[in-house]
Protein backbone atom coordinates (compact mmCIF):
# COMPACT_ATOMS: atom_id res chain seq x y z
CA UNK A 1 0.00 0.00 0.00
CA UNK A 2 1.29 3.29 -1.04
CA UNK A 3 1.91 6.00 1.92
CA UNK A 4 1.40 9.72 0.57
CA UNK A 5 0.89 13.02 2.03
CA UNK A 6 2.67 16.40 2.07
CA UNK A 7 5.44 17.41 4.01
CA UNK A 8 3.57 19.66 6.42
CA UNK A 9 1.30 17.08 7.46
CA UNK A 10 4.00 14.01 8.30
CA UNK A 11 7.59 15.61 8.41
CA UNK A 12 10.34 13.69 6.55
CA UNK A 13 11.90 12.38 9.89
CA UNK A 14 8.93 10.96 10.88
CA UNK A 15 8.50 9.29 7.76
CA UNK A 16 12.07 7.82 7.58
CA UNK A 17 11.78 6.51 11.06
CA UNK A 18 8.33 4.93 9.75
CA UNK A 19 9.96 3.34 7.08
CA UNK A 20 13.28 2.29 9.29
CA UNK A 21 11.31 1.09 12.12
CA UNK A 22 8.55 -1.81 9.97
CA UNK A 23 11.95 -2.19 7.64
CA UNK A 24 10.24 -1.32 4.61
CA UNK A 25 11.62 -1.97 0.91
CA UNK A 26 10.68 0.73 -1.37
CA UNK A 27 11.01 4.11 -3.50
CA UNK A 28 10.14 7.52 -1.26
CA UNK A 29 9.61 10.14 -3.90
CA UNK A 30 9.85 13.55 -2.57
CA UNK A 31 8.80 16.34 -4.92
CA UNK A 32 8.42 20.04 -4.88
CA UNK A 33 8.15 23.65 -7.07
CA UNK A 34 11.90 22.93 -7.77
CA UNK A 35 13.20 19.43 -7.47
CA UNK A 36 11.73 15.44 -7.66
CA UNK A 37 14.24 13.08 -5.67
CA UNK A 38 13.90 9.64 -4.69
CA UNK A 39 15.15 7.53 -2.23
CA UNK A 40 15.45 3.89 -2.22
CA UNK A 41 15.44 2.01 0.89
CA UNK A 42 16.22 -1.92 1.93
CA UNK A 43 15.15 -3.30 4.99
CA UNK A 44 14.50 0.23 6.56
CA UNK A 45 18.25 1.26 5.13
CA UNK A 46 19.09 4.03 2.67
CA UNK A 47 21.04 2.41 -0.88
CA UNK A 48 20.37 5.17 -3.08
CA UNK A 49 19.07 8.35 -3.82
CA UNK A 50 18.57 10.57 -7.25
CA UNK A 51 17.21 13.76 -8.78
CA UNK A 52 15.08 13.22 -11.56
CA UNK A 53 17.39 16.01 -13.62
CA UNK A 54 20.87 15.68 -11.93
CA UNK A 55 21.42 11.64 -11.25
CA UNK A 56 23.91 9.93 -9.57
CA UNK A 57 25.63 8.67 -11.74
CA UNK A 58 25.30 12.16 -14.07
CA UNK A 59 27.45 13.84 -10.66
CA UNK A 60 29.40 11.41 -9.77
CA UNK A 61 31.97 12.16 -12.34
CA UNK A 62 31.61 16.08 -12.45
CA UNK A 63 32.63 15.15 -9.02
CA UNK A 64 35.44 13.68 -8.94
CA UNK A 65 37.03 15.90 -11.28
CA UNK A 66 36.00 18.92 -9.07
CA UNK A 67 37.20 16.89 -6.10
CA UNK A 68 40.51 16.68 -8.11
CA UNK A 69 40.17 12.83 -7.73
CA UNK A 70 40.58 11.87 -10.97
CA UNK A 71 41.21 14.30 -13.90
CA UNK A 72 39.06 15.41 -17.00
CA UNK A 73 40.48 13.34 -19.36
CA UNK A 74 39.87 10.14 -17.12
CA UNK A 75 36.36 11.31 -16.80
CA UNK A 76 35.88 11.73 -20.53
CA UNK A 77 37.60 8.34 -21.35
CA UNK A 78 35.17 6.73 -18.78
CA UNK A 79 32.28 8.64 -20.63
CA UNK A 80 33.45 6.70 -23.91
CA UNK A 81 33.34 3.47 -22.38
CA UNK A 82 29.96 4.00 -20.39
CA UNK A 83 28.42 4.97 -24.24
CA UNK A 84 29.47 1.63 -25.62
CA UNK A 85 28.98 -1.03 -22.60
CA UNK A 86 26.06 0.81 -20.73
CA UNK A 87 28.12 -0.06 -17.40
CA UNK A 88 27.78 1.80 -14.27
CA UNK A 89 30.44 5.00 -13.76
CA UNK A 90 32.21 3.65 -10.95
CA UNK A 91 32.52 0.06 -12.39
CA UNK A 92 34.44 1.82 -15.04
CA UNK A 93 36.41 4.20 -12.54
CA UNK A 94 37.70 1.09 -11.19
CA UNK A 95 37.82 -1.35 -13.83
CA UNK A 96 40.57 1.65 -15.75
CA UNK A 97 42.44 1.96 -12.35
CA UNK A 98 41.68 6.17 -12.34
CA UNK A 99 40.01 5.50 -8.76
CA UNK A 100 40.34 2.78 -6.09
CA UNK A 101 36.96 0.55 -4.88
CA UNK A 102 37.84 2.32 -1.43
CA UNK A 103 37.54 5.78 -3.03
CA UNK A 104 34.82 4.86 -5.10
CA UNK A 105 33.14 4.04 -1.98
CA UNK A 106 33.06 7.69 -0.03
CA UNK A 107 32.50 9.41 -2.87
CA UNK A 108 29.10 7.38 -3.11
CA UNK A 109 28.56 7.29 0.19
CA UNK A 110 29.18 11.05 0.56
CA UNK A 111 27.18 11.60 -3.11
CA UNK A 112 23.57 9.81 -1.40
CA UNK A 113 24.12 11.39 1.87
CA UNK A 114 23.94 14.65 0.77
CA UNK A 115 21.15 14.50 -1.18
CA UNK A 116 19.09 12.97 1.64
CA UNK A 117 20.42 15.60 4.19
CA UNK A 118 19.46 18.49 1.45
CA UNK A 119 15.73 17.26 1.78
CA UNK A 120 15.63 17.58 5.69
CA UNK A 121 16.03 21.46 4.52
CA UNK A 122 12.64 21.03 2.64
CA UNK A 123 10.35 23.05 3.92
CA UNK A 124 6.67 22.23 1.92
CA UNK A 125 6.65 19.45 -0.58
CA UNK A 126 4.75 16.22 -1.20
CA UNK A 127 5.71 12.35 -0.97
CA UNK A 128 5.01 8.99 -2.14
CA UNK A 129 6.50 5.80 -0.61
CA UNK A 130 5.86 2.86 -3.00
CA UNK A 131 6.56 -0.47 -0.90
CA UNK A 132 8.35 -2.81 -3.51
CA UNK A 133 9.23 -6.85 -3.59
CA UNK A 134 13.23 -5.81 -4.23
CA UNK A 135 14.81 -2.97 -5.53
CA UNK A 136 18.05 -2.91 -7.16
CA UNK A 137 21.27 -0.85 -5.89
CA UNK A 138 25.26 -1.16 -6.25
CA UNK A 139 25.51 -3.55 -3.89
CA UNK A 140 29.66 -3.96 -4.40
CA UNK A 141 30.24 -0.17 -3.51
CA UNK A 142 26.81 1.10 -1.52
CA UNK A 143 26.94 -0.02 1.94
CA UNK A 144 23.13 0.61 3.49
CA UNK A 145 22.74 3.84 5.69
CA UNK A 146 20.54 2.93 8.62
CA UNK A 147 17.72 5.12 8.93
CA UNK A 148 18.73 5.96 12.47
CA UNK A 149 22.06 7.44 11.57
CA UNK A 150 20.08 9.61 9.10
CA UNK A 151 17.87 10.70 11.53
CA UNK A 152 20.43 12.03 14.01
CA UNK A 153 22.72 13.95 11.37
CA UNK A 154 19.53 14.78 10.21
CA UNK A 155 18.20 16.31 13.29
CA UNK A 156 21.45 18.00 13.56
CA UNK A 157 20.90 19.96 10.57
CA UNK A 158 17.69 20.99 11.44
CA UNK A 159 19.16 22.49 14.54
CA UNK A 160 21.74 24.24 12.83
CA UNK A 161 20.71 25.06 9.14
CA UNK A 162 18.05 28.40 10.40
CA UNK A 163 21.51 29.99 11.68
CA UNK A 164 23.75 29.31 9.29
CA UNK A 165 21.03 30.78 6.67
CA UNK A 166 21.35 33.83 8.27
CA UNK A 167 25.79 33.70 7.72
CA UNK A 168 25.38 32.96 4.43
CA UNK A 169 22.88 34.49 2.57
CA UNK A 170 22.84 32.25 -0.61
CA UNK A 171 24.76 29.68 -2.65
CA UNK A 172 25.70 31.87 -4.92
CA UNK A 173 27.54 34.32 -2.67
CA UNK A 174 31.30 35.14 -3.21
CA UNK A 175 34.15 35.10 -0.30
CA UNK A 176 37.16 36.26 0.27
CA UNK A 177 39.98 36.15 2.67
CA UNK A 178 39.99 38.86 5.07
CA UNK A 179 43.33 40.62 5.88
CA UNK A 180 43.90 38.31 9.41
CA UNK A 181 47.26 36.57 9.43
CA UNK A 182 46.48 32.71 10.02
CA UNK A 183 48.52 30.31 11.89
CA UNK A 184 50.75 28.32 9.50
CA UNK A 185 49.72 24.93 11.34
CA UNK A 186 46.30 23.91 12.53
CA UNK A 187 44.66 22.28 15.53
CA UNK A 188 44.92 18.47 15.29
CA UNK A 189 47.73 18.51 12.71
CA UNK A 190 51.08 16.98 12.80
CA UNK A 191 53.26 20.29 12.76
CA UNK A 192 51.35 22.50 15.18
CA UNK A 193 51.70 26.11 15.03
CA UNK A 194 54.57 27.35 17.30
CA UNK A 195 53.60 29.51 20.43
CA UNK A 196 54.94 32.71 18.73
CA UNK A 197 52.72 31.88 15.60
CA UNK A 198 49.94 31.41 18.02
CA UNK A 199 50.29 34.29 19.65
CA UNK A 200 50.28 36.64 16.50
CA UNK A 201 47.96 34.70 14.25
CA UNK A 202 44.58 33.17 14.16
CA UNK A 203 44.70 29.03 14.32
CA UNK A 204 41.87 26.91 12.54
CA UNK A 205 40.80 23.21 12.91
CA UNK A 206 41.53 21.11 10.30
CA UNK A 207 38.06 21.27 8.98
CA UNK A 208 37.93 25.14 8.98
CA UNK A 209 41.63 24.87 7.31
CA UNK A 210 40.46 22.75 4.09
CA UNK A 211 37.13 25.29 3.98
CA UNK A 212 39.13 28.67 4.03
CA UNK A 213 41.72 26.72 1.67
CA UNK A 214 39.18 26.84 -1.13
CA UNK A 215 38.32 30.15 -0.62
CA UNK A 216 39.80 32.86 -3.66
CA UNK A 217 37.25 35.36 -4.31
CA UNK A 218 35.76 33.72 -7.38
CA UNK A 219 34.79 30.95 -6.24
CA UNK A 220 30.45 30.84 -5.10
CA UNK A 221 29.90 28.68 -1.96
CA UNK A 222 28.43 26.46 -4.16
CA UNK A 223 31.72 25.57 -6.01
CA UNK A 224 33.27 25.41 -2.85
CA UNK A 225 31.22 22.66 -1.13
CA UNK A 226 31.85 20.91 -4.62
CA UNK A 227 35.28 21.01 -4.44
CA UNK A 228 35.35 20.30 -0.61
CA UNK A 229 35.98 16.41 0.76
CA UNK A 230 33.61 17.48 3.27
CA UNK A 231 29.70 16.94 3.25
CA UNK A 232 27.88 20.53 2.33
CA UNK A 233 26.35 20.83 5.90
CA UNK A 234 30.09 20.76 7.17
CA UNK A 235 31.56 22.56 4.26
CA UNK A 236 28.51 25.20 5.33
CA UNK A 237 29.05 25.46 8.62
CA UNK A 238 32.47 25.80 8.64
CA UNK A 239 31.88 28.68 6.14
CA UNK A 240 29.68 30.51 8.56
CA UNK A 241 32.13 29.86 11.48
CA UNK A 242 34.50 31.45 9.18
CA UNK A 243 33.06 34.44 8.29
CA UNK A 244 31.14 35.08 11.91
CA UNK A 245 34.85 35.41 13.11
CA UNK A 246 35.77 37.67 10.46
CA UNK A 247 38.17 35.91 8.73
CA UNK A 248 35.91 35.88 5.39
CA UNK A 249 34.08 38.47 3.47
CA UNK A 250 31.40 38.57 1.28
CA UNK A 251 32.59 40.33 -2.19
CA UNK A 252 29.84 42.36 -2.77
CA UNK A 253 28.75 42.81 -6.90
CA UNK A 254 29.22 46.37 -8.73
CA UNK A 255 26.69 49.03 -8.49
CA UNK A 256 25.28 50.21 -11.30
CA UNK A 257 26.33 53.70 -11.76
CA UNK A 258 23.88 56.31 -10.20
CA UNK A 259 21.31 57.68 -12.71
CA UNK A 260 21.28 61.42 -13.58
CA UNK A 261 19.66 63.70 -11.58
CA UNK A 262 16.16 64.44 -12.87
CA UNK A 263 15.39 67.65 -15.28
CA UNK A 264 14.10 70.26 -12.72
CA UNK A 265 10.27 70.59 -13.08
CA UNK A 266 8.44 73.75 -13.64
CA UNK A 267 6.80 75.71 -11.27
CA UNK A 268 3.27 75.64 -11.66
CA UNK A 269 1.10 77.75 -10.05
CA UNK A 270 -1.68 76.33 -7.20
CA UNK A 271 -5.27 76.47 -8.42
CA UNK A 272 -7.54 78.29 -6.65
CA UNK A 273 -9.31 76.66 -3.26
CA UNK A 274 -12.52 75.08 -3.87
CA UNK A 275 -15.40 76.16 -2.40
CA UNK A 276 -16.36 74.89 0.93
CA UNK A 277 -19.60 73.20 0.00
CA UNK A 278 -17.94 71.56 -3.02
CA UNK A 279 -15.46 69.88 -0.62
CA UNK A 280 -18.09 68.63 1.93
CA UNK A 281 -19.65 66.77 -1.24
CA UNK A 282 -16.44 65.14 -2.01
CA UNK A 283 -15.77 64.21 1.93
CA UNK A 284 -18.97 62.86 1.91
CA UNK A 285 -18.69 60.43 -1.07
CA UNK A 286 -15.19 59.59 0.12
CA UNK A 287 -16.68 58.31 3.45
CA UNK A 288 -19.42 56.11 1.45
CA UNK A 289 -16.70 54.62 -0.57
CA UNK A 290 -14.08 53.82 2.76
CA UNK A 291 -18.07 52.52 4.46
CA UNK A 292 -18.47 49.90 1.08
CA UNK A 293 -14.81 48.91 1.47
CA UNK A 294 -14.59 48.10 5.15
CA UNK A 295 -18.19 46.35 4.50
CA UNK A 296 -16.62 44.14 1.93
CA UNK A 297 -13.56 43.50 3.66
CA UNK A 298 -15.48 42.42 6.66
CA UNK A 299 -17.12 39.96 5.12
CA UNK A 300 -14.09 38.50 3.42
CA UNK A 301 -12.26 38.12 6.48
CA UNK A 302 -15.30 36.71 8.22
CA UNK A 303 -15.04 33.84 5.13
CA UNK A 304 -11.49 33.43 6.14
CA UNK A 305 -11.96 33.13 9.31
CA UNK A 306 -14.59 30.45 8.75
CA UNK A 307 -11.94 28.14 6.84
CA UNK A 308 -10.04 28.29 9.71
CA UNK A 309 -12.57 26.63 11.83
CA UNK A 310 -12.30 29.26 14.70
CA UNK A 311 -15.02 30.86 14.97
CA UNK A 312 -18.01 29.84 12.95
CA UNK A 313 -20.56 30.42 15.50
CA UNK A 314 -20.08 33.77 15.85
CA UNK A 315 -19.66 34.56 11.79
CA UNK A 316 -22.84 32.84 10.88
CA UNK A 317 -24.76 36.25 10.39
CA UNK A 318 -22.30 37.54 8.57
CA UNK A 319 -22.00 35.22 5.98
CA UNK A 320 -24.77 34.16 3.28
CA UNK A 321 -26.44 30.37 3.19
CA UNK A 322 -24.47 29.67 0.21
CA UNK A 323 -21.47 30.34 1.26
CA UNK A 324 -21.65 29.08 5.07
CA UNK A 325 -22.48 25.81 3.26
CA UNK A 326 -19.54 26.12 0.77
CA UNK A 327 -16.75 26.69 4.06
CA UNK A 328 -18.64 23.78 5.91
CA UNK A 329 -18.00 21.15 3.18
CA UNK A 330 -14.43 22.81 2.66
CA UNK A 331 -13.58 22.23 6.61
CA UNK A 332 -15.00 18.30 6.50
CA UNK A 333 -13.24 17.72 3.25
CA UNK A 334 -9.84 18.86 4.87
CA UNK A 335 -10.74 16.73 7.83
CA UNK A 336 -11.03 13.45 5.75
CA UNK A 337 -7.83 13.88 4.01
CA UNK A 338 -6.19 13.94 7.53
CA UNK A 339 -8.59 10.86 8.50
CA UNK A 340 -7.85 9.50 5.13
CA UNK A 341 -3.83 9.78 5.69
CA UNK A 342 -4.19 8.73 9.36
CA UNK A 343 -5.92 5.29 8.56
CA UNK A 344 -2.63 5.02 5.96
CA UNK A 345 -0.41 5.54 8.75
CA UNK A 346 -2.37 2.77 11.21
CA UNK A 347 -2.59 0.56 8.09
CA UNK A 348 1.17 0.22 8.01
CA UNK A 349 1.70 0.08 11.76
CA UNK A 350 -0.74 -2.49 12.26
CA UNK A 351 -1.12 -4.22 8.75
CA UNK A 352 -5.41 -3.85 9.01
CA UNK A 353 -7.72 -1.00 9.03
CA UNK A 354 -9.21 0.36 12.21
CA UNK A 355 -12.61 -0.94 13.41
CA UNK A 356 -13.65 2.72 13.95
CA UNK A 357 -12.45 6.19 13.68
CA UNK A 358 -12.01 6.03 17.48
CA UNK A 359 -9.13 3.91 17.17
CA UNK A 360 -7.05 6.60 15.27
CA UNK A 361 -7.26 8.80 18.96
CA UNK A 362 -6.28 5.69 20.55
CA UNK A 363 -3.16 5.45 18.38
CA UNK A 364 -2.70 9.56 19.07
CA UNK A 365 -2.61 9.73 15.02
CA UNK A 366 -5.72 12.19 15.31
CA UNK A 367 -7.08 14.17 18.12
CA UNK A 368 -10.78 13.59 19.02
CA UNK A 369 -11.95 16.01 17.60
CA UNK A 370 -9.98 15.49 13.84
CA UNK A 371 -12.82 12.37 13.60
CA UNK A 372 -16.34 14.85 13.91
CA UNK A 373 -16.92 16.58 10.82
CA UNK A 374 -18.16 20.76 11.28
CA UNK A 375 -21.35 20.04 12.70
CA UNK A 376 -19.87 17.93 15.57
CA UNK A 377 -20.92 14.76 14.41
CA UNK A 378 -18.49 11.59 13.70
CA UNK A 379 -17.58 11.20 9.69
CA UNK A 380 -19.63 8.18 7.93
CA UNK A 381 -16.80 5.45 8.14
CA UNK A 382 -17.07 1.89 6.58
CA UNK A 383 -14.64 -1.22 5.98
CA UNK A 384 -14.63 -1.89 1.89
CA UNK A 385 -13.25 -5.19 0.38
CA UNK A 386 -9.80 -4.33 -0.47
CA UNK A 387 -10.67 -0.59 1.44
CA UNK A 388 -12.49 1.71 3.14
CA UNK A 389 -14.69 4.78 2.47
CA UNK A 390 -15.25 8.08 4.59
CA UNK A 391 -17.90 10.33 4.07
CA UNK A 392 -20.02 13.07 5.23
CA UNK A 393 -23.69 14.23 4.89
CA UNK A 394 -23.75 18.27 5.40
CA UNK A 395 -27.31 18.18 5.76
CA UNK A 396 -31.28 16.71 4.55
CA UNK A 397 -30.80 18.99 1.46
CA UNK A 398 -27.90 18.20 -0.36
CA UNK A 399 -28.72 14.22 -1.37
CA UNK A 400 -25.48 13.94 -2.53
CA UNK A 401 -22.51 13.25 0.18
CA UNK A 402 -18.63 14.74 0.08
CA UNK A 403 -16.28 11.19 0.10
CA UNK A 404 -13.29 9.68 0.01
CA UNK A 405 -12.94 5.55 -1.30
CA UNK A 406 -9.37 4.49 -1.27
CA UNK A 407 -8.65 1.30 -2.42
CA UNK A 408 -5.11 -0.99 -2.33
CA UNK A 409 -5.87 -1.74 -6.01
CA UNK A 410 -7.10 1.22 -7.06
CA UNK A 411 -4.72 3.75 -8.73
CA UNK A 412 -6.27 6.57 -7.32
CA UNK A 413 -9.53 8.26 -5.49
Amino acid sequence: MALKGTLKDFSLADIFQLIGIQKKTGVLTLKNDKEVVTVSFVEGSVVSADALHRRLEDRLGTVLVKSGRITEAQLQAALKVQKSTLKRMGNILVENKFIDPEGLRDALQIQISQMVYRLFRWRDGEYDFSQEERVEYDKEYVSPMSAESILMEGARILDEWPMIEKGIRSFAAVYRKANVEIAAGTRGATAPATEDEAARAVTLSDQEGKVYSLVDGRRTVQEIIEHCSLSEFDTCRNLYDLVTRDLLEEVKAARPKTAAAPAAVPHVRAPRALPRALLAVGYLFLILAAAGLLARRGQTIAAGLLRNEAAVPYLMPLIRGEEVRSIRNAIAHSRMQRIDFAIQVYYLLNRGYPENLKYLVTAHLLRPAGILDPVGRPFEYQILPGGYRIAFTPNENQSEPIEIVNSTDAAGR
